[in-house]
């Protein structure tokens, strides 16, 4: 199930007795965790009928199950990033998980169990392909465009502002789609804009902190308008601000993968939906994208990929430092509109 059919789930009191919560989105699955809790828990008795654990044996998740609820109706227990649901081999696992998956044929009426996961559970072992069998997998997936839109202006509403589908668009493209990220940049916003009601775009680009992706798509796009004065400023940011020359040359090899697709699908007539779906980018992010390569060469946008991964190679072999194959990169991008396509760096 999704983290809206939990939601409905849990205000119309219809509640099974075991859940595991995975995906990336964290701030909504808190959320989930503390409506459960608030639906369950009456005030004050929290303490008496919540078990949170975390490097618990079976046994252990079993016995507090099973611990009858005092004062309520059920118990809430919360079991963390639980070892064998997580990839890799867990100490007897196998016994823990025999342990568990006989426990969870018949489970008690008086509690619910949550295995509550940080990360992604390993699907191809017993206990998370019997959990999401038995339907008690619930994905918390990172917002649509749309759903982002309601968050952001229920999250403003008590401060009196809002903003736009297309501000909504460009803060997640900005600062990432991490609801924690953002929640912290629309508090930021909402100061920012004094008694204005209305968020807009120019309003994002004055105080928002980019994240390395935003940043390396705008000093993509000093270099493709031959700007390396600007490209050199926004590298001298991302340096200054902890990233190091291998990871942002990364990220350009990322960007620049994305934008041959995007330019070569154009190229071919199929639009930026095509791309936009092989590739699971965001509607702005695939606009943005297509706006990017308006004008570059698919045949030479893909040998200057295929030039930095080269630099990649050659900083990984020991042939260039990370520097210099950066600022190489960075210069053969600079060029991309007047280069021939097919020469390559010389290593």
């Amino acid at each position: 199930m999704t983290w809206r059919d939990l939601f409905a789930g849990i205000k119309a009191g219809a509640l099974d007795g075991v859940y595991l919560f995975s995906g990336p989105e964290e701030f909504i699955k808190r959320e989930a965790l503390d409506a459960l809790q608030a639906k369950l828990l009456p005030p004050g008795m929290e303490q008496l009928n919540l078990s949170v654990l975390e490097g618990a044996g079976a046994r252990e998740v079993i016995a507090a199950a099973e611990t009858l609820p005092f004062l309520c109706e059920r118990r809430l227990v919360v079991l963390r990033d639980w070892a064998p649901l997580l990839p890799g081999k867990a100490k007897n696992e196998e016994a823990e998980v025999a342990r568990m998956l006989t426990w969870l044929e018949n489970p008690p009426p008086t509690a619910i169990v949550v295995f509550y996961m940080r990360s992604e559970p390993d699907a191809r072992k017993r206990l998370p392909a019997a959990l999401k069998k038995r339907g008690a997998e619930v994905r918390f997936d990172p917002l649509s465009d749309q759903e982002l839109l309601r968050w952001a202006n229920k999250r403003l509403k008590p401060v009196g502002k809002s903003m736009s589908q297309e501000a909504a668009s460009h803060l997640a493209f900005s600062a990432g789609r991490e609801l924690n990220r953002l929640s912290q940049e629309l508090d930021k916003l909402a100061a920012f804009v004094g008694d204005r009601a209305e968020i807009d775009v120019a309003d994002i680009e004055e105080a928002v902190s980019p994240s390395l992706e935003f940043s390396v798509f705008e000093m993509l796009d000093f270099l493709f308008a031959g700007d390396a004065v600007r490209a050199e400023r926004s590298l001298g940011l991302l340096v200054t601000g902890g990233q190091t020359y291998v990871g942002i040359l990364a990220m350009v090899i990322r960007q620049l993968r994305t934008l041959t697709h995007m330019a070569l699908s154009i190229r071919a007539g199929a639009g930026t939906a095509a791309v936009e779906k092989q590739l699971g980018l965001h509607p702005y992010a695939a606009r943005r994208a297509a706006e990017q390569v308006r004008g570059l060469d698919p045949a030479r946008l893909k040998a200057l990929y295929g030039d930095c991964v080269d630099a990649d190679f050659a900083i990984k072999s020991g042939k260039l430092r990370d520097r210099e194959a950066l600022r190489l990169a960075m210069l053969k991008i600079a060029e991309i509109r007047r280069a021939e396509p097919g020469t390559n760096f010389v290593m």
